[in-house]
């Protein structure tokens, strides 16, 4: 979800016989066309008139009006209008370390028996969406592996260990057969067109994938084609990252496993396959995957074959990304930034540090020249993070674009910052005018909203702004804000 909400900036403040009503409909507001119907009926004003107006204090009555039709407007919460006369701006920098342990706490708080976690929670509903997504749970324990790895926080191993239970639990069997290997170097699975007749007849003649093979693949509901390649990338590394931190030996079984499950997703001389059932590329599991495969590399060089892979990867994934022209690249941004930087990390190859700067350019130039003022954008602050800590330990020398990072990561995160669900917090201020008091608000203390104006929270929101404040601290970059 990228919620988004429009602004009243620079207006002049109300008279004070009325308020501002912001009603920042978009995509958190009034879910349903019929939420729309009634607040029309209740206010007199034409729908078109409801995205974005003023309405004196009478018309607001209805939020206190007995009947049956504030739960479809007010959606299980109940909305209040404030007259502030200014919009709510972020706290300046807190303490990161407070704020990554309140968030870390709300996680494992937020585990379930199974080893997952519970997924999300919008605040305007007042309920849970009914979503969920294996990519984002595994990201979830990946980021309680990263943290413990960092602060040798022994409350993190039954979270983690549980987690990777879970993970193991949800593995189906793959693997990958020769002809199958031979058809992807000479290239069948980049022929641009008849793409579905070509998965179609790999699948007739079984070169999709072995269900009989030595690798697994985490899958979110036990069939191949929601085994998200992503799924298994995140679990491995949280294995590595958990071994790193731990020295337990107890999954190198899965570990094993889930490698040649991600080695089975690869396409001989290019990226990974969304899936099993899929055979094109997907830039985020194309970025979790590499970075996945550098941190095995770092963690077992002597794993030759591997290597080897990896090599071949690193260059396909670099010529791809390089290339502003091809392929969706926000998608593939953070993920790239932290594999460029452990593979220059283990390797002091250059030729990943020159990736990784003109990666943050074109970022910074391109992807996203402005702030968005409204969205949670730690993911993004994490490649900003991994880009910035390869030029530093690359002595780069363009300390211009250095500084550029550093400012941005600074404002990032000062909005950032400030999205985070405060203990015993009850309200969510909406945008100077529009305050929602949440009845569960206070039970996601340490969560983080998808925005200023996206009363919802998720957990892979939460735990990209863990990993960007940890890479902060460990990278020496929180100081530089």
């Amino acid at each position: 979800m990228e919620a988004k909400g429009d602004h009243d900036g620079g207006k002049e403040s109300p008279a004070p016989e009325a308020v501002v009503a912001r009603t920042v409909i978009g995509d958190w507001a009034f879910r349903t066309k019929s939420s729309v119907m009634h607040l029309a009926w209740f206010t007199g004003l034409e729908i078109p008139d409801l995205i974005k107006t003023r309405v004196p204090v009478p018309a607001l009555r209805l939020f206190h009006r007995p009947g049956a039709y504030g739960p479809y407007i007010c959606a299980g919460a109940v909305m209040v209008m404030v007259a502030f006369g200014h919009d709510v701006i972020a706290p300046a920098k807190a303490d990161d370390r407070t704020q990554v342990r309140l968030a870390v706490d709300h996680l494992i708080a937020a585990q379930l028996p199974s080893g997952l976690f519970s997924y999300d929670f919008d605040f305007l509903k007042d309920d849970r969406t009914g979503e969920d997504h294996i990519v984002r749970q595994a990201a979830a324990a990946n980021v309680l592996a990263e943290y413990y790895l960092h602060t040798k926080d022994e409350r993190m191993r039954p979270a983690i260990e549980a987690a990777l239970k879970a993970f193991g639990e949800m593995s189906l069997p793959i693997g990958k057969r020769t002809a199958q290997t031979a058809l992807e170097r000479i290239g069948l699975l980049s022929v641009p067109i008849g793409r579905y007749k070509l998965r179609a007849t790999l699948d007739w003649f079984g070169l999709l994938y072995r269900p009989d093979g030595t690798g697994k693949v985490v899958s979110g509901d036990e069939e191949y084609g929601r085994a998200h390649t992503g799924a298994t990338a995140l679990a491995l590394l949280t294995e590595l990252e958990y071994f790193r931190a731990s020295g337990d030996k107890r999954f190198a079984d899965l570990r094993r496993a889930w490698l040649e499950g991600l080695m089975s997703l690869h396409i001989a001389g290019r990226g990974f396959r969304y899936s099993p059932e899929v055979i094109d590329e997907e830039a985020y599991y194309n970025g979790e995957s590499w970075l996945a495969l550098a941190y095995y590399n770092d963690v077992f060089p002597q794993d030759q074959a591997t290597a080897a892979v990896l090599s071949q990867v690193d260059d396909y994934l670099m010529e791809k990304y390089a290339d502003s022209r091809r392929s969706p690249r926000t998608q593939f941004f953070h993920w790239g930034a932290m594999a460029a930087l452990v593979r220059f990390t283990t390797t002091s190859d250059r030729k990943f540090s020159d990736f990784a700067r003109e990666q943050a350019r074109h970022f910074l130039d391109a992807l996203r020249p402005k702030l968005d003022p409204d969205r949670n954008s730690c993911a993004l602050v994490e490649g900003l993070a991994a880009a910035a800590a390869v030029l530093i330990a690359s002595r780069d020398d363009d300390t211009a674009l250095l500084k550029r990072i550093q400012e941005r990561i600074g404002e990032e995160m000062t909005k950032n910052r400030g999205l985070q669900i405060r203990p015993g917090q009850q309200r969510l201020e909406l945008g100077g005018d529009v305050s929602l008091l949440a009845p569960h608000l206070s039970e996601y203390a340490g969560a983080f909203l998808a925005g200023a104006y996206s009363p919802m929270t998720r957990i892979d929101l939460t735990q990209h702004c863990i990993s960007a404040m940890i890479k902060l601290e460990r990278y020496g970059l929180d100081s530089a804000e």
